[in-house]
């Protein structure tokens, strides 16, 4: 166990907590902007909090295999062959493809901030945190983000849509607010340490996403929640005794990559934003391209905790 990782933990989720309660009280101050400013905000935010988070996953590699070359080479061909899979899909069955994002999304961030729980109660809490991106939504903002699936999916697509979201919003509002429920019974019936302040983090993250738009209530929790999480566990894995190089190996391996994610992604939506309206081209090039890097990233990171999360190995960090 980490000497450090247990109190940056403590000291997250505290103010993970005054975010959300100051995000909550100046809730109705906060001028509404268009869907545009919305986008714009959110791209700008996964690119500089969100994005890093993955861009560590190839030291994963490196660390466990100890610097293997051929290692490394797979797992990038791994990558870009996971990444251009799930973009063919979007392009070729967007509804499916869109259903299984939420799925994996689900499962994913679920996974990602239940890390420390085990058995039934972490099963039960990767649905309600899980559900939060990939549920939520739905449940509060029913219009609204059938707005945004159908820019996803395309209007050729809205039909197929609006009957996969007929049939499967209630009993996925269901599950989530069962799993919900439960989970916060667990917490309080069965206290441990830090119960209250988790208590707090997940009403108040339900709260979240009842006021805010669907997208700034993702961005709060994607860029400020679930990627510094991840990025903190892996720092802990390559220097669990010490923050402060591990904050600094943290820079330096994972900038080169977020930067060559930001480039693609520009490249990719100066190509389509000549042929479709802005909105459509910047929530396709957020969510087609996020969905793109989470299948290698899910795969890629189950495979390291099977590995038994060995130290991560460097890339570009000589000296820290």
């Amino acid at each position: 166990m980490s000497d450090w990782l247990p109190s940056f933990q403590r000291r997250h989720t505290l103010a993970v907590v005054v975010l959300l309660a100051s995000a909550l009280a100046t809730s109705t101050f906060l001028p509404s902007i268009p869907l545009a400013a919305r986008l714009t905000l959110l791209a700008a935010a996964v690119g500089i909090f969100g994005l890093p988070h993955g861009a560590l996953d190839l030291n994963l590699i490196r660390g466990a295999k100890q610097g293997s070359r051929a290692a490394l080479a797979a797992a990038i061909v791994l990558y870009l062959a996971a990444a251009a899979t799930v973009l063919a899909v979007w392009l070729t069955a967007p509804v499916f493809a869109l259903v299984t994002f939420l799925a994996i999304a689900v499962i994913h961030f679920g996974l990602g901030d239940t890390e420390d729980l085990q058995g039934p109660q972490r099963a039960l809490e990767v649905v309600a945190r899980g559900g939060f991106v990939g549920i939520a939504p739905m449940v509060f903002y029913p219009a609204t983000t059938r707005e945004l699936f159908a820019m996803l999916v395309g209007p050729e697509s809205i039909p197929a849509l609006d009957s996969v979201l007929g049939s499967a919003v209630i009993p996925a509002a269901w599950l989530w607010a069962i799993c919900f429920t439960a989970a916060l019974l667990w917490r309080l019936l069965v206290p441990r340490t830090g119960w209250l302040i988790s208590c707090a983090e997940l009403l108040l993250t339900a709260a979240l996403f009842a006021a805010f738009h669907p997208l700034a209530a993702f961005l709060l929790y994607f860029c400020f929640v679930h990627s510094v999480r991840h990025i903190a566990d892996l720092g802990a894995a390559r220097f669990p005794d010490h923050g402060r190089p591990a904050g600094r190996w943290l820079l330096r391996e994972s900038l080169p990559f977020t930067v060559a994610s930001i480039a693609l992604a520009a490249i990719v939506w100066f190509v389509f934003a000549r042929s479709a309206a802005y909105d459509e081209t910047m929530i396709r090039t957020i969510f087609w391209g996020l969905s793109a890097l989470t299948v290698p990233h899910m795969i890629l990171t189950a495979w390291w905790h099977g590995c038994g999360e060995p130290q991560p190995g460097d890339l570009f960090a000589r000296h820290v």
